[in-house]
């Protein structure tokens, strides 16, 4: 009879031969999740060489921090919450020493025009402003929305309607209840179609200016 296919081990029992001092273990870990980290290092510092940088700091925090993980969420979470942080925390230090300060939504906006399509954006029914990339024109105009929300507004946008995580998901990742999630979209979401608003009527004056 010829022979089953090996099953391969879950991330649980992976992170269990890790902390056993299997370095294996952690070989495949990488392997399973390098180019989510990297793609998701990439969207947000639209850099390569940069992105490639973090991709690898990341996975050295996760191997020095692995046995504070808990296991509350998944390890694929608890590592989209490390790479996140450090997206961020890497951003801060770019505007901290005056690099021009690229906003983690802007770039992923970048990331989904040079794509082949926009729809993570449009996907939503009730995504109001967001339906605006259907036009290209709109990218910027949308771009200056986004900046002027909130911090937890804008990762929730980020989260949900840009890299489509579930609301679930999404709030794993950000550590509160769903329905802060679901709460913070909404008013995210109202606040971009305010802006858009006041922002193509500013535009219209312009132009006819």
């Amino acid at each position: 009879m010829p022979e089953r296919p090996m099953k391969e081990p879950s991330d649980a029992e992976l992170v269990t031969r890790c902390r056993e001092g299997d370095n294996l273990a952690f070989d495949a870990l990488i392997a399973r999740y390098q180019r989510k980290v990297l793609g998701l290092c990439l969207r947000h510092l639209r850099s390569y060489e940069e992105a490639c940088d973090l991709a690898q700091e990341v996975f050295v925090q996760v191997f020095q921090h692995l046995r504070d993980f808990q296991g509350k969420s998944s390890f694929s979470t608890w590592l989209y919450r490390v790479c996140l942080n450090a997206c961020y925390n890497r951003q801060r230090y770019w505007r901290a020493k005056g690099r021009g300060g690229v906003t983690s939504l802007e770039g992923l906006l970048e990331a989904r025009e040079a794509g082949p399509d926009t729809s993570a954006l449009m996907r939503s029914k009730d995504a109001g402003a967001l339906d605006a990339l259907q036009r290209s024109e709109d990218v910027a105009l949308l771009r200056q929305a986004l900046a002027g929300l909130e911090d937890s507004q804008r990762r929730v946008v980020e989260l949900v309607d840009i890299e489509e995580l579930s609301y679930e998901k999404a709030a794993q990742v950000l550590e509160v209840p769903v329905n802060t999630v679901r709460s913070r979209l909404s008013r995210a979401r109202q606040q971009l179609k305010l802006r858009m608003v006041r922002l193509r009527k500013r535009l219209g004056e312009t132009t006819e200016g």
